[in-house]
């Protein structure tokens, strides 16, 4: 599959929502009693929370589009937010990476890594993220760009805590 990355727009935002609902149930949606899904999905995929998102000159969003125009991926990147040991002034976070289905499996994901961490970089001095502690395949990609854990935590998805890695980003 080709796909062109590009940064995200305000038009973008409900798209934004669909696609970050959808891949986030594809993802993940099985761990979670409907309740816990829905009140994740209702504070993190919302048109406003992209609106917001979109609207932050910390943030900057990346959309990965088909040739048709299609939405099969995405990355949010800005300012740590991560529960990390002596995080220092100038942290940032890859908050977000996504992918439908159909579009893993091609370089995408690394594609749309390598364009948020040019944004990180210009920008920070420490680079964070947080990966679900059983997702082999993303924590693999992390650490071949130089990611490595650095503590464990839990992630709140509605009332349900995940285990989570924080990883962070070792300089070259």
């Amino acid at each position: 599959m080709t796909a062109k990355i590009r940064n995200a727009v305000d038009a973008d935002a409900d798209r934004l929502a669909r696609l970050g609902a959808e891949t986030f149930i594809a993802t993940f949606g099985h761990l979670y009693a409907a309740k816990d899904l829905n009140a994740f999905l209702a504070k993190n995929h919302t048109v406003d929370v992209y609106r917001s998102l979109l609207a932050d000159p910390e943030f900057m969003v990346f959309i990965a589009e088909t040739d048709a125009g299609e939405a099969v991926g995405y990355a949010v990147a800005g300012p740590s937010s991560l529960p990390v040991p002596d995080p220092g002034p100038h942290s940032g976070e890859l908050a977000r990476l996504y992918l439908t289905k159909e579009a893993q499996g091609a370089g995408l994901g690394a594609r749309l890594l390598e364009v948020a961490l040019e944004f990180l970089r210009d920008r920070f001095e420490r680079i964070y993220l947080s990966v679900y502690a059983e997702n082999a395949h993303a924590q693999r990609l992390y650490r071949r760009y130089g990611f490595v854990k650095i503590r464990d935590y839990f992630y709140k998805v509605g009332d349900h805590l995940d285990p989570e890695w924080i990883m962070e980003l070792k300089p070259a």
